[in-house]
């Protein structure tokens, strides 16, 4: 497994899918983003109960599932039964909350290379960190060269570098801060990822005096893309992949 990543076609990294024009971490959001072109998607895990690995950006499940309460307290089984497309607008019936390999099988499917970033882990990174590592460990073959990991918690990101020396890794941090290039450079992570709104140039020019690739998030307009762009970041999540590619 190679650490570096490739470059997101256009630059453009489809956020929780087309997360602004079909319901987030959803199979069909999924396959939008690579029906509208990109070659790039971003989706949230967590770990459930029974140690399984699905497909949701929130810790409960209220917001965007006909379910209630925790993720982590319900069985991978539980939530694969609760529909996932209802909750927007316009509806889509017959979403439900995919697994990571339903994901991954779909993204091999379509040719997109996949951030998935790990939620959820503050309770226990050790935890979260193993589990992600049998998984990776135990589908090779699926995940080989397909993926980069990302989260805010820094534990879990170092635990995953000591069990899995080649895993791409993405340190997420809303803010940029200095010591993130020293902990790239420290744990020989690829890439850093922040909040594009409290982003600087001089942030950058930081970052690519230390080689150390950018993405931005999450970014719907396309003066801020045109400027992150011309300034040199790797890549950009978008809701609205419609509004910035090139026509």
């Amino acid at each position: 497994m190679n650490n570096a990543v490739p470059i997101p076609k256009h630059h453009l990294i489809g956020h929780r899918g087309a997360a602004g024009l079909r319901p987030e971490n959803t199979l069909c959001s999924f396959s939008y983003a690579a029906e509208l072109g990109l070659n790039w998607i971003e989706f949230d895990v967590h770990l459930t109960k029974d140690n399984h690995w699905i497909v949701i950006h929130d810790d409960t499940l209220d917001r965007t599932t006909n379910g209630h309460g925790p993720v982590t307290e319900h069985t991978a089984d539980e939530l694969i039964e609760l529909d996932a497309g209802l909750w927007f607008n316009p509806p889509y019936p017959e979403q439900t909350l995919p697994t990571l390999m339903d994901t991954l099988h779909l993204a091999a499917e379509l040719n997109l290379f996949c951030n998935v970033e790990i939620k959820g882990a503050d309770s226990n990174p050790q935890l979260n960190a193993q589990q992600f590592a049998t998984f990776v460990r135990k589908n090779n073959d699926v995940v080989d060269n397909q993926i980069l990991v990302s989260s805010f918690n820094l534990e879990v990101l170092v635990e995953l570098r000591k069990l899995l020396p080649d895993l791409p890794l993405a340190y997420i941090k809303d803010e940029f801060t200095e010591d993130m290039i020293t902990l790239a450079q420290q744990h020989n992570f690829a890439s850093i990822n922040c909040l594009a709104k409290r982003f600087t140039t001089t942030y950058m020019q930081a970052a690519q005096r230390a080689n150390i690739p950018v993405f931005l998030y999450t970014v719907n307009d396309m003066t801020t893309a045109n400027y992150w762009i011309d300034k040199g970041v790797t890549g950009l999540f978008t809701d609205r992949p419609d509004l910035l590619l090139p026509a």
